[in-house]
């Protein structure tokens, strides 16, 4: 999955590229699933996960002193939890600059509703969920940063991935 997943990252996934992505990705898991219900979703989860974040920078804003965000992932009783919390320091091959809360906002944790499809795909199909959960967030991150260049301090580092997994880079 990892090999996938960073695959996947170099494709610098965004809202413009994801129907081809997509398609190719979730058919190499999965030759039999349909991404059209999916992909309608994640336009709609899109628009969410903007509102959110736009939000979010607005009222509470990263200092310059961050230079690392995590977008994290847990699971709970009903859905995956997204939220996101910043650091001050970052290493490429050390994740334990995640579990900084440098920048700890109140408003850290999303309400997004593909991460509920997403929480039940996990359950039913684990390695078909963990990539959709972890693309779908790459592909949230990708499109907010190339739409609002100027929201996130200058070269800031980009991750996601679940809190109990690995941390994947985004750039």
């Amino acid at each position: 999955m990892d090999k996938l997943l960073q695959k996947f990252i170099k494709e610098i996934p965004t809202m413009e590229n994801k129907d081809d992505l997509i398609n190719r990705y979730m058919k190499s898991i999965d030759d039999n699933i349909d991404p059209s219900i999916y992909l309608k979703q994640l336009k709609l989860s899109y628009k969410e996960f903007e509102r959110w974040l736009h939000d979010l920078l607005n009222s509470e804003m990263i200092s310059d002193e961050i230079v690392a965000l995590n977008f994290g992932l847990f699971e709970n009783e009903y859905t995956i939890q997204l939220y996101i919390t910043g650091s001050k320091e970052w290493e490429f091959d050390d994740d334990d600059w995640a579990c900084n809360n440098d920048y700890f906002p109140k408003g850290r944790y999303a309400s997004i509703n593909i991460y509920k499809e997403l929480k039940i795909l996990l359950e039913n199909e684990f390695d078909l969920g963990l990539f959709m959960t972890i693309a779908t967030t790459i592909i949230l991150v990708n499109t907010y940063v190339t739409c609002y260049p100027n929201k996130l301090p200058q070269n800031i580092k980009l991750a996601t991935g679940f809190d109990d997994g690995d941390i994947y880079n985004l750039n």
